[in-house]
């Protein structure tokens, strides 16, 4: 008995705190650009690897439309591809980053759970680079913004491989 309460003590107590770091993240309005004069200049997300079987890749999705994926642990297409999407499409995603305040937000959102693969982001903004480690972790938005930047990660034989995968 004495064990299922400290076990439940702990779970509620990672709870609160992951809730309470949340809260502080930003201090800022929301940032509006309008046409192609977009603050963003580059979005990279990349999904890391767990203990198990998570996907592990990097994509970077250039203003043009030109999309890299570069896959390294457990996921279907290994090493560094390369498509073109349409601008309309990649131009709706950097609109998305811009309806939020991912400028003013922290670098780093503390991992409270060892086994959980992280979402980061690396983007230039206004010609200054820069990272959010831990996103999910962070504001909720991130996850909608990791989800829709997901959409560019299904690889298939439409794709250019640029080069062999990397061995470990």
């Amino acid at each position: 008995m004495k064990k299922n309460l400290l076990s439940f003590i702990v779970v509620v107590a990672v709870i609160f705190s992951a809730c309470a770091q949340q809260k502080k993240t930003t201090k800022s309005s929301v940032v509006k650009t309008k046409g192609t004069n977009s603050a963003i200049q580059f979005i990279a997300m990349e999904r890391t690897p767990c203990f198990g079987s998570c996907p592990a890749y990097r994509l970077e999705i250039y203003k043009d439309g030109t999309v890299k994926y570069d896959g390294w642990s457990s996921v279907e297409y290994d090493g560094l591809y390369q498509k073109k999407f349409d601008a309309a499409k990649v131009a709706a995603l950097y609109k998305r980053f811009e309806e939020y305040p991912v400028d003013t937000c922290s670098e780093l959102y503390e991992s409270l759970i060892q086994d959980v693969p992280g979402v980061n982001f690396y983007f230039t903004y206004k010609g200054k680079e820069q990272k959010i480690i831990n996103a999910h972790f962070g504001p909720e938005y991130f996850l909608q913004l990791a989800n829709e930047t997901d959409s560019f990660s299904k690889v298939d034989n439409t794709w250019t491989k640029l080069e062999e995968p990397k061995k470990d």
